[in-house]
């Protein structure tokens, strides 16, 4: 029985943890760019890269160049002839809030899912080391009273929009139309031509 409770106790502290170091949004992005550049880091042999940089955002180019800092030296200019080429053509972010019943007692949780990408490109010695999206994702539940905390009013790309997930019962009910709908084209399609 002391058991149990040990385990009852336990779970409720659990829960209360996992609310409680709630980051930021723009943490989140950070570490999500942070990551991103690791991977970047692993193609090219280099040291010195050459940042040829078309993004938008001045900010994000900031926290990309700085993470890509601790492991290159960076030129803008004069390029060494033993230097990559790195083009960042696109940045993108995208933050969802989902309301959804969460836990024992049903409280309500916001599940929140933040997805980040990065298009670029990478030469080396006139050979294409890669050219693609670089992707990430991270989701957590916060409450719903700590979503103004989160979001940074300065930087717009650190708010969220509120998304209604689809439950199980609107698939049903959507099902359910559209052969419904097929159902009825078919019965007027023979009945008219009789």
């Amino acid at each position: 029985m002391a058991d149990f409770f040990r385990k009852i106790f336990l779970f409720f502290v659990c829960m209360n943890f996992s609310f409680a170091q709630s980051q930021t949004n723009f943490e989140i992005i950070d570490s999500l760019i942070n990551s991103i550049t690791d991977e970047i880091s692993t193609y090219i042999k280099s040291e010195k890269i050459k940042i040829e940089s078309n993004l938008q955002d001045k900010l994000v180019e900031n926290r990309i160049l700085s993470s890509l800092l601790k492991n290159f030296s960076l030129f803008f200019d004069d390029i060494p002839d033993d230097a990559s080429v790195v083009r960042l053509d696109a940045f993108s972010s995208k933050i969802n809030y989902i309301p959804q019943s969460k836990g024992l007692f049903k409280g309500l949780a916001i599940r929140r899912n933040i997805e980040v990408s990065l298009y670029c490109s990478a030469v080396e010695n006139g050979k294409v080391l890669f050219s693609r999206d670089f992707k990430r994702e991270y989701f957590d539940y916060i409450k719903p009273d700590e979503i103004q905390d989160l979001e940074d009013e300065n930087f717009k790309f650190t708010h969220g929009k509120f998304v209604r997930e689809n439950s199980i019962f609107d698939k049903i009910i959507e099902g359910l139309i559209i052969a419904s709908s097929i159902g009825i084209a078919i019965y007027l399609l023979f009945a008219v031509r009789k």
